[in-house]
């Protein structure tokens, strides 16, 4: 099981921006001394409450300066909203300073906020994804190609540096939708899954990704890695009491602000009704909150039932557990959940 930290570059209440960045840092540098295998940052744009990690390239490199020996990922990097050209030289960039430490996660985002903001219609998303997709791989893959598609065309270009890692970085694609999952399969990709989608639903595209994955190649199965909600204190009460009032931040939020600007009425109408939801179902369902020997349990059974290979762990949902809790459940984390999995 991979271990891997999620990361908002929050901006807590009272704090500045510059604050923020020194916090987010910190809290990075200890996942490294603390033994987690990777940690991944978000992308966010035009939300000045909410975070810093504008930035997530430009952020990656300057970790990879930092450390030596954690991975750094993407999760993600919303393709879309950028020239393919410009992501593969970048990509391929911080994965020479981490001397092979990247991971490059990609997605569309689902929220309309950051498309409007570039001025990018969301309804191209999807086809702007899937075409620059292909021309990362074709950079990454060829010494010199040319591409003419529908929104991007180059002719006879070269993209130095080649990656580190041959031939490539691992690939790892957000998927959602009952469709996505076996077109990502088809592709070969890694895949990133979310605890917010119901357990039986979730089994069901899993199915459908692996399905899709094994007519492609048979010698892998694809790293599936689930982002979840995760904090471990010493008894379960105070797991349960600690991170409670920033879930119900986070919550209240999404149904707030991010329902304004979610791809979907669905998506929209989801976030309500979580925001809703009793605690004790949050906890049940949405995050896995405990003390060591629970949070053991919970991974065991999650990752028998769903065949996960990794975890993308959001350590501090909703951005406003103090600093020393959330450095406390990571140590925990490494000193008594982990070794079970290793």
């Amino acid at each position: 099981m991979n271990f891997g930290m999620f990361t908002d570059f929050h901006v807590r209440e009272n704090m500045n921006q510059v604050e923020a960045f020194d916090e987010s840092f910190n809290q990075v540098m200890a996942a490294e001394e603390l033994g987690l295998d990777t940690v991944w940052l978000a992308e966010h744009h035009f939300s000045p409450e909410r975070a810093v990690l504008a930035s997530p390239m430009v952020l990656a490199s300057a970790i990879c300066a930092r450390t030596e020996r954690i991975r750094v990922g993407l999760a993600v990097q919303v393709l879309p909203l950028t020239n393919p050209l410009r992501v593969a030289e970048e990509a391929a960039t911080v994965d020479h300073i981490s001397k092979g430490r990247f991971e490059f996660g990609i997605g569309r985002s689902g929220l309309t906020r950051y498309y409007q903001g570039f001025n990018v219609p969301y309804e191209e998303s999807r086809p702007r994804f899937i075409e620059s997709l292909e021309i990362i791989m074709k950079a990454w893959k060829q010494d010199t190609f040319s591409h003419n598609g529908r929104y991007h065309s180059y002719d006879d270009v070269t993209v130095v540096p080649r990656p580190f890692q041959n031939p490539h970085p691992p690939v790892t694609v957000a998927v959602a939708g009952e469709e996505t999952f076996p077109m990502i399969g088809e592709m070969g990709h890694s895949i990133f899954i979310s605890m917010n989608t119901g357990r039986e639903q979730l089994k069901d595209r899993l199915d459908s990704y692996r399905e899709a994955r094994q007519k492609r190649e048979t010698t892998t199965t694809g790293n599936i890695l689930m982002r979840v909600p995760v904090y471990v204190a010493e008894t379960k009460e105070k797991a349960r009491s600690e991170p409670e009032a920033s879930a119900r931040h986070a919550l209240i939020y999404a149904a707030q602000e991010l329902s304004q600007t979610a791809a979907s009425e669905e998506a929209a109408a989801r976030m309500h009704r979580t925001a809703n939801l009793p605690y004790e179902e949050i906890l049940a369902n949405r995050v896995i909150y405990g003390s060591p020997d629970e949070v053991v349990d919970r991974l065991k059974e999650v990752q028998e039932d769903l065949g996960i290979t990794g975890l993308v762990m959001e350590c501090n949902y909703g951005g406003r557990i103090p600093y020393d809790s959330v450095c406390n459940s990571l140590r925990l984390l490494s000193e008594k959940v982990m070794p079970h999995f290793k």
